[in-house]
């Protein structure tokens, strides 16, 4: 048997796994019963028939968890082992398309992202780096990484899902040719639909997901709550001065990239605790402002074109063998520069989600023109990737294995079927012989050890959060800004 990877004193330990304990964990898990009241809701069962709306809706599920392609008649196949019913693919086919099955698997995937977010336990580190930056002054709930990711469609939905960019190539137009002679080509057709994802660093996992088309301004789906304050952190691709307002108005931080050739009055600069006259009144677009220093970071305060006083920081990228921009409104005694670039380094996290969906569920695309059904694989994939996420979790935290999340979401296919069917059965009995299996995989999901290479320049999520909760809380411009 493979060695156990817990990480206590002793590595080898056996940590049990008590029913009581594991139905307590997932007791809030949806019941068979809850499907059977929501499918009559919504209308998936209105009348007495032999059609089970449980097995349906978790063939769907397994399958959009799977590593298999999604197609119909593999979803049909898993409906009949499960159901003991067979059905034939063409009114099967008129089932899944039906828009009750989406409202329905919409209703899950609010139900199961709600019992994330409320009921189950907080990964450690995210609650670590939450607590740090309220002691530094930052009186937030969440903080969270907001992206984009974009996934193709069938192109006959081009005119609902039009797609913002695609490597293929348009047909040749016959007898048709540009000023250098050459054939013009019509213009491909590109079906592309993006999920606008916000990611919350403290649960691990997604807090909310648009559907949107691939074309669409994601700027557009980022919002603020007064009642909620959150630290954004963002990428350049957000960047927009009546945005950042209305989140500075709402009680909210921000944290995103600016683009190279952003405008803005500097009004203050500092140089690791010294103040550097010069800049003042010049603007950010200016060579000096580029060309000072340019391995040092920059601390300074601009005023933008509709006068909003942020904080801009200019640090070295060394990807792009350049500097760029950094701009916040995390008050400069709450985090000075260094230690405000590091939180910027947190919004990879979203990117390891997107990875997971892609590789670990069936986010990579599907080719089907019916709206409905589209929504129900991209809502039963987001709902499969919480029942994983919620497997690691429990072995991660409950059973102390130092796993990866990305390993559980790839190499699941040994037990994916047999624990997302009796988690929706709640068989908690055979559901602790799914877990003992996982257990007994461990060593497939270790997470890789960082070198401490990485660890020194800060390449991981563990090395940066507990960087900063080691960090000293400052309070004034005077401490110098000691970096590491």
């Amino acid at each position: 048997m493979p060695r156990l990877l817990s990480i206590g004193k002793d590595r080898n330990c056996k940590a049990q796994i008590n029913e009581r304990s594991l139905k307590k964990y997932f007791s809030a898990a949806v019941s068979p019963s809850l499907i059977g009241r929501w499918a009559k809701i919504v209308g998936l069962k209105q009348r007495k028939s032999r059609f089970n709306p449980v097995s349906f809706i978790t063939a769907i599920i397994v399958q959009a968890g799977s590593q298999a392609k999604f197609t119909i008649t593999s979803i049909c196949a898993r409906y009949a082992s499960l159901s003991g019913q067979s059905m034939e693919v063409k009114p099967f086919h008129n089932k899944i398309k039906n828009p009750a099955v989406t409202e329905l698997t919409g209703m899950l995937l609010k139900h199961y992202a709600d019992l994330l977010s409320a009921k189950f336990v907080k990964p450690k580190q995210g609650s670590l780096l939450l607590n740090t930056l309220r002691e530094h002054g930052l009186a937030v709930d969440d903080i969270e990484a907001i992206d984009g990711s974009y996934w193709h469609v069938n192109n006959k939905l081009a005119a609902i899902f039009p797609g913002a960019r695609t490597a293929a190539k348009g047909e040749e137009l016959r007898d048709t040719y540009d000023e250098t002679g050459k054939l013009v080509r019509k213009t491909p057709e590109n079906a592309q639909i993006g999920m606008q994802t916000v990611f919350s660093l403290v649960s691990g996992m997604f807090k909310t997901v648009t559907f949107t088309a691939g074309s669409a301004d994601e700027r557009a789906f980022v919002s603020a709550d007064k009642k909620h304050p959150v630290l954004k952190i963002m990428d350049a691709g957000y960047v927009s001065y009546a945005l950042l307002e209305l989140m500075h108005k709402s009680g909210s931080y921000f944290m995103l990239r600016g683009k190279c050739n952003m405008t803005g009055k500097i009004t203050a600069c500092f140089l690791k605790g010294k103040t550097l006259t010069d800049f003042i009144g010049k603007d950010l677009k200016e060579p000096l402002t580029r060309a000072y220093r340019p391995h040092d970071i920059l601390d300074m305060d601009v005023t933008l074109n509709n006068g909003l006083q942020v904080r801009v920081l200019r640090v070295w990228s060394n990807n792009k063998g350049t500097v760029s921009y950094l701009i916040t409104n995390v008050p400069r005694h709450c985090f000075p520069a260094q230690y405000a670039v590091l939180i910027q380094k947190l919004r990879w996290s979203v990117e390891i989600l997107f990875k997971c969906l892609k590789s670990g569920v069936n986010l990579r695309g599907v080719n089907t023109s019916y709206l409905t059904i589209v929504y129900t694989i991209a809502q039963a994939s987001l709902i499969a990737s919480i029942i994983k996420y919620l497997i690691y979790l429990y072995l991660d935290e409950k059973q102390q294995y130092y796993i990866s999340m990305y390993k559980v979401f790839v190499n699941c296919d040994p037990w994916w079927d047999g624990v997302c069917v009796n988690l929706f059965k709640l068989n908690i009995r055979i559901l602790k012989h799914n877990l003992l299996l996982i257990r007994n995989l461990a060593n497939q999901y270790r997470k890789s050890q960082t070198s401490k290479q990485r660890a020194e320049e800060f390449k991981s999520f563990e090395a940066v959060i507990k960087f900063l909760a080691k960090a000293p809380i400052k309070t004034t411009i005077e401490t110098h800004f000691s970096y590491a």
